[in-house]
This record gives structure tokens, C-alpha cells and sequence, in this order.
């Protein structure tokens, strides 16, 4: 096409005719993109054109370079390339419209975004000295254009700017010092987008820290001279972000501005509201410095935010609505709502409740129901942020919120409701436990609430106290919960056919199915008064508009037969998996079986999420007899997992046509943004992690789609737009894994070469602490799972320089948070945020730990050599001045050495008895218990060479046993503890008690009996009552008392106690329900002796086989009996029965 033509085409793309239009957009399509590049730049160069279609030119150009750059230029001659380049910077600066070289300006600014290689080096070497030129122009429009480069494109001053700081902080100082407006304005945005480019380079902060000054002065006079105009403040929000530290020497300054802006209601709200974003956001990334500079500002700025919550509209069709749509969230009450729960959260409780206290009282109180409905939803905004100082007002709290949910106002009422569900969520089972008798009866009320909306905010209301209260407390409800939310269902699905309203049903089916999920099997009895109607919704809903009502039926239906379980779902399972398949196959393929027509469901159809999901809850349910549904269900829940993200590059005025409840926008720089589409991430989540359930729950009868979905989960590992989907990747390999080694070992070394290779690599490059624990756990699972023979030298060495850089690392973090706690504007609130940072290298740490215990209890002395690798690391965790926690795990690293190398772990005792030595009194009750439980691993593996070891801390074994407070809640775990490596002692290595001064086996066996019974820790139990076991069943005299017997009611107390607990195990029970043991609540102990070596009964049928020798004789069953508290004595009789 020649440029006339072109220039033709770009006059019809504006044409108010759509047909024109659409004409013209469809003929610029199929122009190749190269052809397309080289008429825009003509166009837009072409000082004879008319100024909107050279506008339209430059626009339509970055778009063509934002989009399909290597298509459009990349495919371009050298000799070609250097041509266009010269041409922009040339017509930059000839440009004589002020509008026109900005645009033309954005088009070079985005051709430059292409020439970074590898190295972050810019390979357009005339651009960077193009930028300094174009500033010592005397024309201010060129060094306007220079600061708008600068801004656009930071990163072109290398990976490494600091050669260059000299000339850009002087460049950035003349521009804030600039006589033009415009130049200013242009040089702050510079300098903010140079500050969030280089974040982490503290010396690229000091540089320009004499800027902070002259910067904010212009953001004022900017605000002076031009109140509409909001850039400046926009990127000071964005400088408050990235480079908080860098504002903190004129922090006060910082937040008097914005907070003068906040307060003045004669700009425009937007502004307001950005003045207010650059406060939050400071007071979130550095708020101790914002406690201390503006502690006189924290009272008055809750006050304009309580303020600002009272400026509602008085809407008529508020109540009426049927739709679930809150408020717009760029209103003043909405802005102020969400900011104050935020600035809650980062400032503390006390700096924000104080003002809290005092005010929402009055408020609540007030004529005026615009004010108690701000109080009310200020009560909602700071529950998380002032959690431990309301904890202990919530009677108060309940005392003032329930009476409005009888408010004369809706809107007070549903404030109020959403109080206590918000309470509900924040506070959990405290709450219910001393104020259920306030808040159920109250919402009860409400859910016959006259108006629609209030009516669905009870319902839920009601859906989070079921979510976090105890199953106890809902019971004594349930008759009246149910009768309740029975009358709403039937009343409004009556209102749905006659006057199509169904927001009220919507919430009262999600309702429905919370309090069958809280109660469990003790819905049974209401089992037929909902499963009719909830089916005859599934069957009758079929408009495309009551899509939701049915997913959320969907939904119910799946979580009530969850909760009644197998039995009574059986009798009802055929006509529910028939609706089900019917949902999953469409109406288009019923009954043919086509699992093909899942393609019926869109992308955004909800429905798909609850199918999905309901899905997996049968699975749940009915085990490895869901097998045969699995052709008709996986097609859909593939295709889901498989969707691709979308994900879109936008400028600013695009990314405003966005809408923000489907898509997620990013600022990725200036004007440039990324979009993603929220729903489609959020199915894929979901079918993610329901192909995690059904891998988990069908074990082999999941082989036939192993490898398939191995494919699909593998890459998602790395997918950085969503942590459920990355962490449902990890959590599933095992699974995969062992089903495949158990049903098709001639490809599991080929998958798990690529497994590891994957899973390797997420580890390494995740930046999220909880998901790089979720992957090590995956990794250690598999290495267990997949047992001898997949770990080769290279992989081991892999897996070495992987932990022993997370070790490097875990000991830099504590370095960092002691030199947090020297800072200046470290405080209460800063320790508590360390101590968050502390817990999240913990979980870590642990995880790490697991890795090592897989490969030691997988390769035994063969992983020796990476154990020793490791040491130095280990022995440092040991140091006595180390955390408790590192100290702990150290332990626990070592206790695994010692199990599994067994007597070769001797060699490296003097790396670790020490420090087990110091531990074994330490004051800490997890330090203790951990050292004790090695102790007692030393007994059963360590081997002779331990003899004189073991020797020594026999006697502070006894004194922890027998001290007066051992039995006290703090200190029973640890005893139980003592009891179980004494008792391997006593097992194992007898010869360790005479040197101790034990010199009577038998003697030491009667006073061994009177620390039973033990029932805290599940393993340690297995091991003493094994030995009790084994003493009974030899008739050792010591412990049965002698010739009469005497210890017998003595011993059926112990069995009995234990069986009440239920710390044994019936041998039926699935694997991995054994409780939690270990020195600390993360797991750092391997549960492994609750299950029986298979063909040897287990502790629990031997426990149950004394019971019966014993009851054989009545008279010395009734009499042993006798002594039982009602709990054993039915525990004793349910095992026997």
C-alpha cells in the first residue's frame, strides 16, 4: 500500500461509520506487520499531515512494536533497523508540536524496550547519550522529552548505573529545579521510575537522597498551580511502594502533604484518594518510621477516615436490588473502609483503636444512620489489624453490633451483619465460644429480613461463624438453623419463578451447605428436607442466567452427602451422579455417554468450578470406588487445568476500559500495564488442585491419566501469575510418582527425570517461602515414594548445593533481622513483623530437614557422604547462642543421622553429643523434647559405641521423668518422651543402666510401670506399650506384681487410658493418621511406629488380646474395672466389644 493510500486508511479508522470502521481495522490487519511499521513511522513523521491521524499513526505504531516487535522490526535488515532508529531520534527533535514529539517520543521508547539483551545492556548505544543531549537543550520541550524517555525507559542506563549517577542525579536536580512546570513534572516522574528501577540498590537511594526535598516541593506547586492534575502524586504512590526508605528522611513532610490533600475537599476525590494510597502504602512498608515521624497524625487521620465512611448516597433501589454488588469501591466511604483496614493491620492495634474506642460508640449511637453504619463497618475494617487489644472487648464489641442488626435502617442492619461476620472470621472460636447466644439467635432474625440484601448479608453471616466455630457450639443450633434456612429455600425459589428474583436463594443454598459442612454427620436427620428441592433446582434451573444458582446447588449437594457420608449418600447416589454427569456432559450429549461435550461449558461459565470441585468431594467420599466416573469427569477437569492465562500488555488508556472484577492490572512502568484475566486463573487453580484430591484418593486406579496429567501439571510449577496453581504443581509429583512406580515402572525413571529436573528448578527460583517449603516437601515425598535407586551421585550433589545454599541463606536472614532490630524506628510492632519473617524461615528450615530424613531413610549409610557435606551448616544450627528454633531442627537433622547411619554415625559424635548434652535441660520444652527423643534414638540404632553416651544421660532421663512438676501440661510431652527413650534403654541397651547405678532390671521395671500411662505422642506410645507388651507377654514377673498378680489393675489402667485417648492404632486405620509427635507442633519427628510390621499383630490387637486374658477371669476384670473412670471403661469395653 502506498503512504497516500495508507494515509486514507488511517482518516476511515476514525470513521463514526462502524462499517467503515471495521472495513478499514480489517484492511490494516492484513497489511504485513514490517510494511505496517515503515507507513505509521511515515505517517506519523509527516509534518503535512493533519495532527489526528499522525496521532493515530504513533499510537497504532507502539501498539504494532508492544505487541509484535520481533515481527515488525526484528525481522528488518541491520542497514534498515539503523535507519528507523535515527529517523525517531532525528524527528524528536525537529518535532514542532510539543503532543506530537511526546507521542513520537513513546514510539522510540518503545523500540528501545527492545534492544536489552541477556546482560540488561541497552545494544541502542546513541539512545543514553540522546537522552543528556536532548536535556542541556535551551528548548524546555526537549528537556521535557528527555525526562519523559528517562521515565519510560530507566533501565537504559545499564544494570549498573553508578558511573553514571553523577550525570543523572545532576540531570534530575536541574529538572526538579526547572523554571518550565512541565520539565518538573517530567523529572519527578523520571526520578520515581529510576527509584522503583533500581528498589534494592540502597546506594543508588543515598545518591539522590538530596532530591527528596526539591521533589516533594514540586509535587506541591504542581498541586498549587493545577489541582486536576494527578501524575505526580501517582508516582510519588508508586515511589512509596517500591522505595519507601528512600521518603523516610522527610517522612514528616511526606505525610503532612498527602494528608493536607486528603483533607481538602475541594479537589477532586480521585486525588484525595491517591493522597491517602501514598499514606497506607508508607505505613505499610515502613511503619515503624511511620509511627514514630507522624505519631500526632495517626489519631486525626482514623477521624477523616470515619468521615469519609459516612459520605453514602441515600440509594432507593438499594434494598430492592438482587444482586450481591457492593458499593463502587472509588467512593469516598468504600476508599476510606478498605484504607483504614490496611492501616489497621500495619500500624498496630493501639496507634488506630484508641481513636477507634472513643468515636465508633457515639457513632453507633447517632441519629443519623450513615454514622452507624460507618461505625459498624470500621468495626469490620479493623478486626485483623487490632486483633489481640479487641480480643479482650468483644463483649463489648457484641454488645454494641447485635442490637443494629434490628436497626430501623437496611443498611445499618446489613452493616451489622457484616460486623459479625466479619468478627466471625477474625476472632474464630473465641468468639463463638462466650457470645453464640447472642449471635446465632440475632441472625436467626435477621434471615427473615424484609429486605432482600440484609436478608442474604445474614446468610452470610451466618456461612463464616459456621467456617470458624466448633462443631459443638453449632449443634445445639442445628433444629432451628435448619427450619429457618428450610422456610427461606422454599420462599424464595417461589420468588425466583414468579418474580425471577434470586439473590436471597443464591446465599441461602450457600448457607445450606456451610452448616452441613460444620455438622457434619450430624446433618443425617436433615438429610431428606433439602436433597428433593436442591435436586429439583439442578434439574429445573437450566436458563443460562441461573448458571451461579446452579453451580451453587452443585455445590450444596456435594457438601452435604460429604458430610452425612457413604451410607446414607449410597441410598440417594444414583440420581445425584446422574444431575452431575448430566452438568458435566451438557444437555447436547445426554445420555450418550460423549464426555467430549464438556466443550459446552465457556470459559466463564461458573459452573465448571463447582463441578469440578463437587466432583472431587465424591471422590472423597466414596474412595476408590469413583474410578469408574473418571472418564467422564477428568476431559473437563484437563481442559480446565490446561487453560491457558490470559494475560494482556496495555497502556494506560486501555488498561482504564478494563473491567477491574475480572481482570487484574499491573503496572509493569510507565504506561505500560499487564492485564490478567482473574476468572480463568481461578478455575485452573481449582481443577489443579481437585486433580491433586483424585491422585491422592484413587492411588493405582489414577495410573490410566498419570502420565497425561504429569504433562499438564509439570510446567505450571513455574507459573508465576497464580501461588495455588505452582503449589498444587508440587503437591501432586508424589502421587503421580507412586502410582506410577506401582503400575507402570517402565516409565518412572523416564517421568521422574523430568519431575526432578522440574521441581528442582521451582525450588530454586520461587519467591515464595511457603511455596519453596511446599516444593521441598514434594521433593522429600518423592524420594521416599520412589525409594532406592533414583537418586544418583549427580542428583545428590544437586540436591547439596540446592540445601546448602538455603542454609547460607537462612543464616544471612537471621543476620538481617539482628540488624533490623538495631535500626532506629525499630519497635513492638517491627518485632512482630521479624518474628512473621522468623516463622516463614522456619517452615522452611523444617521442610529442608524432611529432605534429608527422605534420602537418610531411603540410602541409609549411602547418603553419608552428602550428611558430612552438610555438618558445618548443621554445627552452626547447634551453637548455643543460635534461635531455639535452629538449635531444634539441628537436633532433629542429627537425630535422623543417627537412625539411619546407625553405628557409622558415631564417627561424627563429636559434632552433636555436646550439644544434645546442653539441650537435654534446656529451658525450652521443644529443645528438650527433641535431645530426649534422640537420646532414645541412640538406644535403638546407635550401636555399642554409644554405651558410655547413653550412660550419662540415663540419669537426667530419671530426674525429668520423676521431677514433682514432670506431669504439668508444659512439661508431660517431654516426660512421655523421657518415658520412651528410658523404656529403649531398658530394651536395647540394659547394659547402659548399671553404670548409671540401675543395677535391678526388675526393680527398675516396677518403678518403669508407675510412670504409665503415656498417650500424648503417638509413637513414643507405640514404643512403651510395645514393651509393656512384650514384658506382659512373657510374664515377667516385675510387672505383673509377682505371683498374685497385683499390677494387674495398675496395667489395664495404663491400656485403658491409652485406648480412651486413642493414641494406639487399630491396624485398619489409613496410614498417616497416627497424631503428630515430634519435638515441636512442625513435624520434625518421622510418625512410623503406629502401623505394624505386616504379619505381626500391632501394640493395639496385643493391648486388646491382655484385655481379654484378663477378662477371661471376671473377677479380676470387674475389680480392674472398678478403679476406671466412665471414658475408659468404655473405651476398654468398645475395643472388647
Amino acid at each position: 500500500m502506498d503512504l497516500a493510500s495508507f494515509k486514507n486508511l488511517l482518516e476511515r479508522l476514525q470513521s463514526p461509520d462502524h462499517d467503515i470502521r471495521t472495513e478499514a481495522e480489517n484492511t490494516l490487519g492484513g497489511i504485513p506487520a514490517t510494511d505496517r511499521l515503515s507507513l505509521f513511522l511515515q505517517s506519523m513523521t509527516d509534518t503535512t499531515l493533519a495532527p489526528v491521524p499522525r496521532t493515530l499513526a504513533a499510537v497504532l505504531c507502539r501498539r504494532l512494536l508492544m505487541g509484535d516487535c520481533e515481527e515488525a522490526f526484528g525481522s528488518l535488515p541491520e542497514e534498515t533497523k539503523n535507519g528507523i532508529r535515527q529517523q525517531l531520534l532525528v524527528s524528536i527533535v525537529n518535532e514542532p508540536v510539543e503532543l506530537m514529539r511526546r507521542k513520537i517520543a513513546d514510539v522510540a521508547a518503545e523500540l528501545v524496550r527492545e534492544h536489552f539483551g541477556d546482560d540488561n545492556v541497552c545494544q541502542w548505544t546513541e539512545f543514553q547519550p540522546f537522552i543528556f543531549e536532548c536535556f542541556k537543550s535551551s528548548d524546555p520541550g526537549l528537556r521535557e522529552v528527555a525526562c519523559h524517555l528517562f521515565a519510560i525507559v530507566p533501565a537504559v542506563f545499564g544494570p549498573d548505573p553508578t558511573p553514571l549517577m553523577p550525570d543523572i542525579g545532576h540531570m534530575l536536580n536541574q529538572a526538579l529545579h526547572d523554571a518550565s512546570p512541565n520539565v518538573r513534572e517530567a523529572g519527578f516522574r523520571a526520578l520515581s521510575a529510576f527509584l522503583v528501577q533500581n528498589s534494592t540498590e540502597n546506594s543508588i537511594q543515598h545518591a539522590l537522597k538530596d532530591l527528596v526535598e526539591p521533589a516533594l516541593m514540586a509535587v506541591a506547586a504542581n498541586l498549587e498551580s493545577d489541582s486536576e492534575d494527578d501524575t505526580m502524586l501517582k508516582c510519588l504512590a508508586e515511589m512509596a511502594d517500591a522505595a519507601p526508605k528512600y521518603l523516610r528522611p522527610f517522612l514528616l513532610p511526606t505525610l503532612e502533604l498527602c494528608y493536607k490533600v486528603l483533607c481538602n475537599n475541594d479537589l477532586a476525590d480521585p486525588i484525595r484518594h491517591i493522597a491517602l494510597e501514598v499514606i497506607v502504602t508508607l505505613s505499610e512498608n515502613i511503619p515503624s518510621s511511620v509511627r514514630k515521624a507522624g505519631k500526632d497524625m495517626i489519631k486525626p487521620l482514623v477521624r477523616t477516615l470515619l468521615q469519609m465512611m459516612t459520605e453514602l448516597e441515600e440509594d432507593l433501589d438499594w434494598a430492592t436490588a438482587d444482586s450481591p454488588e457492593e458499593d463502587e469501591e472509588d467512593s469516598n466511604a468504600i476508599t476510606a473502609e478498605m484504607a483504614l483496614d490496611r492501616f489497621a493491620c500495619a500500624m498496630g492495634s493501639q496507634a488506630v483503636l484508641d481513636e477507634i474506642t472513643q468515636t465508633v460508640p457515639v457513632m453507633l449511637q447517632d441519629p443519623d444512620w450513615k454514622k452507624r453504619h460507618a461505625g459498624l463497618m470500621a468495626v469490620s475494617a479493623c478486626g485483623e489489624g487490632c486483633h489481640k487489644q479487641m480480643e479482650g472487648m468483644l463483649g463489648s464489641i457484641i454488645q454494641a453490633v447485635v442490637p443494629r442488626m434490628a436497626d430501623p435502617h437496611p443498611r445499618v442492619r446489613y452493616a451489622a451483619c457484616n460486623a459479625i461476620g466479619q468478627m466471625a472470621a477474625d476472632f474464630g472460636p473465641k468468639l463463638h465460644k462466650n457470645y453464640h447466644s447472642a449471635i446465632i439467635p440475632a441472625i436467626l432474625h435477621v434471615l427473615d429480613d424484609e429486605v432482600p440484601r440484609v436478608q442474604a448479608n445474614a446468610g452470610a453471616a451466618l456461612v463464616n461463624c459456621c467456617e470458624t466455630s466448633h462443631k459443638g457450639m453449632l449443634i445445639q443450633y442445628l433444629d432451628d438453623l435448619v427450619k429457618k434456612l428450610e422456610e427461606v429455600m422454599t420462599a424464595k425459589f417461589q420468588e425466583m419463578v414468579e418474580k425471577g428474583h434470586k439473590l436471597v436463594l443464591l446465599q441461602t443454598v450457600t448457607s445450606i451447605a456451610a452448616v452441613a459442612d460444620a455438622a457434619g454427620e450430624n446433618f443425617a436427620p436433615y438429610y431428606d428436607r433439602f436433597m428433593p428441592g436442591l435436586k429439583y433446582i439442578m434439574e429445573n434451573a437450566v436458563h443460562p442466567d441461573l448458571r451461579l444458582l446452579r453451580g451453587k446447588t452443585i455445590e450444596c449437594i456435594s457438601l452435604i452427602v460429604l458430610a452425612v457420608g457413604k451410607e446414607k449418600f449410597m441410598q440417594d447416589a444414583s440420581s445425584i451422579m446422574s444431575l452431575f454427569m448430566k452438568t458435566q456432559v451438557g444437555t447436547a450429549a445426554e445420555g450418550t455417554g460423549d464426555a467430549s461435550a464438556d466443550e459446552q461449558f465457556d470459559d466463564d461459565d461458573p459452573q465448571v468450578n463447582y463441578i469440578i470441585t463437587a466432583w472431587a468431594r465424591i471422590c472423597k467420599l466414596l474412595g476408590r470406588s469413583f474410578e469408574p466416573f473418571l472418564p467422564m469427569v477428568m476431559p473437563q477437569v484437563l481442559r480446565t487445568a490446561r487453560m491457558a492465562p490470559k494475560v494482556c500488555v496495555l497502556d494506560n488508556e486501555e488498561a482504564e476500559s478494563f473491567d477491574p472484577e475480572s481482570w487484574q492490572i499491573l503496572s509493569i512502568g510507565e504506561d505500560q500495564n499487564c492485564a490478567i484475566r482473574t476468572s480463568i486463573l481461578e478455575d485452573k487453580a481449582t481443577a489443579c488442585q481437585m486433580l491433586v484430591c483424585y491422585a491422592r484418593e484413587l492411588k493405582e486406579s489414577f495410573a490410566p491419566y498419570c502420565e497425561d496429567v504429569l504433562n499438564t501439571m509439570l510446567p505450571m510449577l513455574n507459573l508465576c501469575l497464580n501461588d495455588e496453581i505452582r503449589s498444587a504443581a508440587s503437591e501432586i509429583m508424589p502421587y503421580l510418582m507412586d502410582s506410577m512406580k506401582k503400575t507402570r515402572p517402565d516409565i518412572v525413571a523416564s517421568a521422574w527425570d523430568k519431575v526432578f529436573t522440574k521441581l528442582m528448578e521451582a525450588i530454586s527460583t520461587e519467591p515464595e517461602r511457603d511455596l519453596v517449603a511446599d516444593h521441598l516437601e514434594a521433593l522429600a515425598s518423592c524420594i521416599e515414594r520412589l525409594g532406592v535407586g533414583y537418586l544418583n551421585y549427580e542428583r545428590m550433589t544437586e540436591i547439596h548445593r540446592l540445601l546448602d545454599r538455603f542454609f547460607h541463606e537462612h543464616f544471612e536472614k537471621d543476620e538481617e533481622r539482628a540488624a533490623k532490630r538495631q535500626d532506629e524506628d525499630y519497635d513492638e510492632q517491627e518485632e512482630e513483623r521479624i518474628l512473621n519473617e522468623k516463622d516463614e524461615d522456619e517452615y522452611v528450615l523444617s521442610k529442608m530437614c524432611e529432605v534429608m530424613r527422605a534420602i537418610f531413610s531411603t540410602y541409609k549409610t549411602d547418603a553419608l557422604p552428602l550428611f558430612q557435606q552438610l555438618m558445618v551448616h548443621v554445627v552452626k544450627l547447634l551453637e548455643p547462642n543460635r534461635p531455639w528454633s535452629d538449635m531444634q531442627w539441628g537436633l532433629c537433622f542429627c537425630a535422623d543421622l543417627i537412625e539411619h547411619a546407625g553405628p557409622q554415625s558415631f564417627s561424627m559424635k563429636d559434632f552433636f553429643i555436646p550439644a544434645f548434652a546442653r539441650a537435654i535441660m534446656h529451658r525450652q520444652n521443644d529443645i528438650r523434647q527433641m535431645a530426649i527423643y534422640g537420646i532414645g534414638v541412640m538406644a535403638m540404632y546407635g550401636g555399642p559405641d554409644y554405651t558410655a553416651t547413653l550412660t550419662d544421660f540415663v540419669p537426667p532421663l530419671m530426674q525429668i521423668i520423676e521431677s514433682p512438676d514432670s506431669a504439668s501440661d508444659e512439661n508431660n510431652l517431654c516426660r512421655e518422651n523421657a518415658v520412651s527413650s528410658m523404656t529403649k534403654i531398658m530394651k536395647y541397651r540394659t547394659e547402659c543402666l548399671i553404670p548409671a547405678g540401675l543395677t535391678d532390671l526388675n526393680a527398675l521395671i516396677v518403678r518403669w510401670l508407675t510412670w504409665l500411662p503415656i498417650w500424648e505422642d503417638g509413637e513414643e506410645t507405640d514404643h512403651v506399650y510395645g514393651y509393656l507388651c512384650d514384658l506382659v507377654e512373657a510374664n515377667n514377673s516385675a510387672v505383673l506384681g509377682g505371683p498374685t498378680n497385683t499390677n494387674l489393675p495398675r496395667i489395664v489402667a495404663a491400656i485403658a487410658r491409652v485406648f480412651s485417648e486413642k493414641s494406639l492404632f487399630r491396624p485398619d486405620e489409613e496410614e498417616g493418621s497416627a497424631s503428630a509427635s515430634a519435638a515441636s507442633g512442625a513435624g520434625d519427628k518421622q510418625v512410623n511406629g503406629a502401623k505394624s510390621t505386616p504379619g505381626t499383630p500391632s501394640v493395639y490387637d496385643r493391648c486388646v488380646s491382655i484385655l481379654r486374658l484378663i477378662q477371661a477371669n471376671s473377677v479380676v476384670y470387674e475389680a480392674c474395672m472398678a478403679q476406671l473412670p466412665e471414658k475408659e471403661k468404655q473405651a476398654v469395653i468398645e475395643c472388647l466389644s
